[in-house]
């Protein structure tokens, strides 16, 4: 319940800051839940980070764009170059309006990202 309290609560700020961009957030969050149900979110960095057993992914909220970001996106299939960065693990996309979630294949990086197993 506390959790749920810290989420809804950072949702509102979202809300306040940005609203367009917070409804990719609630959007994206729901495609998260549907694919990995029992999975607990935790407000941390900022964000919202999803955790089954290991942080799978987080959704930020940056200044023009939200992105969600994948633990292990390093190992990622990204024969569509969509996922961004350069660090060792860590890669996100970048969804500027809703039209991004489905143009980027979101869902698909989600499921794959739930799928590893370690």
């Amino acid at each position: 319940m506390e959790t749920n309290t810290k989420i809804n609560r950072l949702l509102e700020d979202f809300e306040f800051i940005n609203p367009e961009l917070t409804e990719i957030i609630r959007s994206l969050r729901e495609i998260v839940l549907e694919i990995a149900p029992k999975s607990k979110e935790k407000v941390m960095y900022g964000g919202i980070v999803f955790i089954s057993n290991r942080m799978f992914c987080g959704i930020f909220l940056r200044k023009k764009y939200v992105t969600i970001e994948f633990d292990r996106g390093n190992e990622m299939n990204n024969a569509q170059k969509h996922l961004e960065g350069t660090g060792k693990y860590r890669r996100h996309l970048k969804i500027y309006k809703k039209e991004d979630i489905e143009i980027k294949k979101a869902k698909d990086y989600i499921i794959e990202s739930f799928d590893f197993k370690n």
